[in-house]
């Protein structure tokens, strides 16, 4: 290939990327809320824009699919997530005598489709999906390829399909160390809950947790 060749075809994806930003990308002011410090990398696909919130220091990177039509997707601040996200927060509902697929949105009852929130200082690894009425809490790390049908404890490791804790981030005595340094007194998590949690999802299931690694 020749430079005059070369410098066509890069004048060529010069006017392909300019179309797709002009007429097919994601604009910032059509979110619900979106933090000037907040930002994503196109292309990313969104259906119910105003239901997506994003706040400060968060991040999306590329090839998102986000479909929020009648619930909202919340990503609190210092949190980010890579490549291949996928979130739905709708689900489908079944009357009888009829084709779940002619079942308009208007039609579903309160509360069928439910938001999905992602809290602060969460890292959510490479094509990901989360489902329906998920909250992945605080500091939690959710590992490449998981599908989250379940909320996430705080500071927790997690990975699978659905995702199970694996381990922590933290232990107890460390996650009040480091939340000292970043949230006011009243926002802090107990010593209680993070000993409950830890116990619950990790201690008492080491066994499991290294069958499930293997």
């Amino acid at each position: 290939m020749t430079i005059y060749d070369k410098i066509k075809k890069n004048d060529f994806l010069s006017a392909i990327r300019a179309l797709y930003l002009r007429y097919f990308a994601v604009k910032r002011r059509k979110f619900g809320y979106i933090h000037p410090s907040a930002w994503y990398r196109q292309p990313i696909i969104i259906k119910g824009i105003k239901n997506v919130h994003l706040h400060e220091h968060t991040s999306i990177l590329g090839n998102a699919l986000i479909l929020t039509v009648l619930a909202k997707f919340i990503v609190k601040k210092n949190t980010g997530i890579a490549e291949g996200l996928t979130v739905i927060t709708g689900n489908h509902i079944s009357p009888i005598g009829r084709w779940h697929r002619f079942v308009d949105d208007s039609e579903k009852p309160e509360n069928a489709d439910k938001d999905v929130v992602i809290e602060e200082d969460v890292w959510v690894g490479a094509n990901v999906t989360i489902l329906s009425g998920v909250t992945i809490k605080r500091g939690a790390i959710v590992g490449a390829g998981s599908v989250c049908r379940f909320s996430i404890p705080p500071y927790s490791i997690v990975a699978g399909n659905p995702a199970k804790v694996i381990g922590f981030k933290f232990s107890p005595m460390e996650i009040i160390e480091h939340e000292k340094s970043l949230y006011p007194e009243n926002d802090r998590l107990s010593l209680n809950l993070l000993e409950e949690n830890y116990s619950k999802y990790y201690g008492k299931r080491v066994k499991e947790i290294i069958h499930f690694l293997k």
